[in-house]
């Protein structure tokens, strides 16, 4: 497709080549933005597009699916309501009590002749001379109208004669009494309970108690409920009712949000013609949804649009990143849309796990800036609240700035405990806003939404663990957990390498601390160019023995073949071969660009030189058979190790016995780099490079440093300090001098009997066996440079 549209922007505005490969580039970032844009405004406004919104499917009995406001024409409106108004006659109806008629007089006068005949039995009772005390008992509690117990049998038989009359006396007028007031069914335990405390106070305790329950089984309701008289006063009631009338302005809330819908608010709902949205105000509702959704949108993907171009730029050179950022960045969103139709569970939602996957995979500046886009964009859809969104913000921040090491997993759950504290932090900030009166109406709630927030943190360190692997596995990206398994020494290559190239794996070690350092010193990744600097040779691997660093007992396959042509294109090859072996293994992407670009275009010199030299006409000789593929370093990891893996095959070479010399040899294979081209894309600047500089001095310095050679035991001669010297067919191979615009300088295109080439074409002898075998003691080495004293520090700290 690309292709296509560049071919038409070639013929129809005569545009370059190169201007052509920019415009298709960036009509697709801005085609890609556009479609982002539009996602995410359709998500926004699902519920528009989805959902009835005419609110004509609500019921009572159903949630408001948001604040009902009535509208905003006419200015105010009054109805009388039939719900309200019935249920005030209901509750008027209800509170008219029962109408009773007056006491019958006819109970008092019988249940007084029944006490007058209870007693007098009680008398023949306590007379009988012939019965026993048991007996009379037992006739006592024959009485059907009383319901006696022993104790108060024993009592009424008992009493004193005097005080027996008195008694008799007692009971007939305090039943008179009784009865003469009105007593209702309902009463009557009332009245009963009452009846010790009406008793004369001339009697004891004994004795009142024996009046008082004698007396209460003789007390009977006298008056009674009369149901035509309170239905009449019913239907009086409901009929002096006055109707409800309900008025809600323009504005006024009808319904609050989440609140369940009674008959009442339907009503209101009804009469106010939110229940059937007209056409027009359908329309009128969709247009608005819409266009503020596209704005929230359009702000959130100019905002980070601006951001990467001025602190990320580089992230817009690699839109396979960009792509899936933004396919992360919508599927995050679909699910906070998700989860916020449930209402109250989207402070489970752990939108921070995104922020902990952007800094793993994009790194923190992404992930900070998409973080504040989420949020705004979470916060407008749910509701358009404040509180929501400034907890997504906070936990993606703090997400952020806490996870220092993403290939640890240790430094997750760290993230994960930091981002529920401030959650936390967060929701007692607002619930706590308006005061202890708001605290005690949500005392259910607030606990709920704290352990929201704790569990939310631990789900946000879960969940980009989780998505980091399957990331990591579907695109196979370079992150963090995938470079500490790269780096591990059994993977294939690494073992392929280890067998059948060891030189060149020692080479590559030494290249990757070169390296790593370096790209720590600028502040680069220096873990991402630590694993690729293990690969980058691995094409070597196919023909080690071509290779100088392989090569034992002055066996040389070129001197052999005697072919300039074949010996290059094998060097060559193993930049190609390389490639595929990466592919074939599924190396990320971004490690097989240092495989690419580690020799960038430039030229395998030597070969290149000979063959001319064979030719009967030296200009026949075609550069581009000896040049690398390429492309040049595109980025500040790639360019470091090119010049790391220059400088350490250089040194290794030429074997320096001084500073100076090392200096001299790793600024000319800066220069010679540098006047070429190769450094022009990598964005590496002056200051860059003068650190790289004097970190590769200081590092190689102590590894060819000078020695010490010792005397055998057996001579008993003092030891002599000596200096390495290194052989050369030049006088000034000691020196380098100005290099030509395309060289090799790693010794790839280097062979046993054949001098190493640097930059110029000087060649020099490789360092002799006793050299080699130099066993001396290394000498103290300078502390290297880093970014700087408080980002090491901290570094430092994660470590332990």
């Amino acid at each position: 497709m690309s292709e296509w549209i560049a071919r038409i922007l070639e013929q129809q505005f005569d545009i370059e080549p190169d201007q052509t490969i920019q415009v298709v580039h960036r009509l697709g970032i801005i085609a890609s933005a556009l479609l982002f844009a539009v996602v995410t405004t359709l998500v926004m406004s699902f519920s528009v597009f989805f959902v009835d919104t005419s609110l004509a499917s609500l019921q009572a009995g159903d949630p408001a699916p948001r604040d009902i406001v009535a509208p905003p024409s006419p200015p105010s409106t009054t109805y009388v309501s039939e719900v309200l108004t019935e249920q005030g006659r209901q509750a008027a109806v209800t509170a008219v009590e029962d109408v009773y008629d007056n006491p019958e007089v006819g109970i008092a006068r019988q249940q007084t002749q029944l006490a007058r005949q209870i007693l007098d039995y009680v008398n023949n009772v306590r007379r009988d001379p012939y019965g026993t005390q048991a007996q009379k008992i037992g006739d006592l509690q024959q009485i059907v109208a009383l319901s006696l117990t022993e104790p108060i049998a024993v009592g009424l038989l008992e009493i004193e004669d005097d005080r027996w009359r008195a008694a008799d006396e007692q009971i007939v007028n305090l039943l008179e009494r009784v009865l003469q007031q009105p007593i209702r069914e309902n009463d009557l335990s009332t009245t009963r309970t009452r009846l010790p405390n009406r008793v004369s106070v001339d009697f004891e305790p004994e004795e009142r108690e024996i009046i008082a329950t004698v007396v209460s089984d003789l007390v009977r309701p006298n008056t009674f409920a009369n149901p035509e008289d309170t239905e009449m006063a019913r239907e009086e009631a409901s009929a002096n009712f006055q109707p409800v009338e309900r008025t809600f302005v323009a504005g006024q809330i009808v319904v609050v949000e989440g609140s369940i819908i009674q008959p009442a608010d339907l009503e209101a709902l009804r009469e106010l013609g939110l229940l059937q949205a007209t056409p027009q105000q359908r329309r009128q509702a969709l247009l608005r949804t819409v266009i503020q959704s596209f704005m929230v949108s359009l702000t959130v993907l100019v905002t980070i649009g601006l951001f990467l171009s001025r602190f990320s730029s580089e992230l817009f050179e690699q839109p396979r990143f960009l792509v899936l950022a933004a396919v992360l960045y919508i599927l995050f969103l679909i699910g906070a849309r998700i989860i916020g139709i449930s209402q109250g569970e989207i402070y489970l939602y752990p939108t921070a796990a995104m922020a902990l996957l952007f800094v793993a995979i994009l790194g923190p500046e992404m992930a900070i800036v998409s973080s504040l886009g989420l949020a705004l964009m979470v916060g407008f859809m749910i509701g358009q609240q404040l509180e929501l969104t400034v907890l997504i913000a906070l936990g993606g921040l703090i997400g952020t700035l806490t996870l220092r090491r993403a290939e640890r997993l240790n430094s997750y759950f760290f993230a994960g405990s930091m981002v529920a504290l401030i959650n936390i932090a967060t929701i007692v900030i607002f619930n706590l806003g308006d005061g202890q009166a708001r605290l005690a109406e949500e005392v259910p709630l607030f606990p709920n939404l704290v352990g929201y927030g704790f569990i939310n943190g631990l789900l946000s360190a879960a969940g980009a663990m989780v998505l980091m692997y399957l990331v990591t596995i579907m695109f196979n990206l370079p992150t963090g957990l995938r470079l500490v398994e790269l780096n591990q020494a059994n993977q294939p290559l690494q073992q392929r390498l280890l067998r059948d190239a060891p030189g060149t794996y020692q080479h590559s070690l030494q290249v990757a601390n070169l390296a790593e350092q370096a790209t720590s010193a600028i502040g680069g990744n220096a873990e991402l160019v630590r694993v690729a600097a293990l690969y980058h040779d691995v094409g070597k691997t196919l023909n080690a023995p071509f290779f100088v660093e392989n090569q034992a007992d002055g066996v040389n396959p070129h001197d052999e073949m005697g072919d300039p042509y074949r010996s290059a294109d094998i060097i060559i090859g193993h930049v190609t071969e390389g490639d595929k072996l990466a592919r074939q293994n599924r190396l990320p992407m971004r490690l097989r660009d240092f495989i690419r670009e580690h020799h960038g275009t430039t030229r395998v010199e030597y070969f290149y030189q000979q063959a001319r030299t064979n030719a009967e006409d030296p200009d026949s000789v075609d550069p581009m058979d000896f040049t690398y593929p390429g492309p040049a370093p595109q980025s500040r990891e790639t360019a470091i190790m090119m010049l790391a893996d220059g400088c350490e095959s250089a040194v290794r070479a030429r074997r320096p016995s001084s500073k100076q010399e090392i200096q001299e040899i790793v600024q000319g294979i800066i220069n010679a780099r540098n006047s070429s081209g190769q450094l022009d894309d990598s964005g590496l600047t002056s200051s860059d490079i003068k650190t790289i500089r004097s970190v590769f001095v200081e590092m190689l310095q102590a590894v060819f440093h000078p020695r010490i050679n010792y005397p055998s035991p057996a001579s008993g001669k003092k030891p002599v300090e000596m200096t390495i010297e290194p052989t050369t067919t030049e006088t000034s191979a000691s020196r380098v001098t100005k290099p030509k615009k395309t060289s090799n300088t790693n010794g790839a295109g280097t062979a046993t009997g054949v001098k190493p080439v640097i930059e110029t074409g000087e060649v020099m002898a490789a360092p002799s066996a006793e050299e080699e075998t130099d066993v001396s003691p290394l000498p103290d080495v300078p502390p290297l440079p880093r970014r700087s004293d408080e980002t090491q520090e901290a570094d430092d700290n994660d470590d332990v």
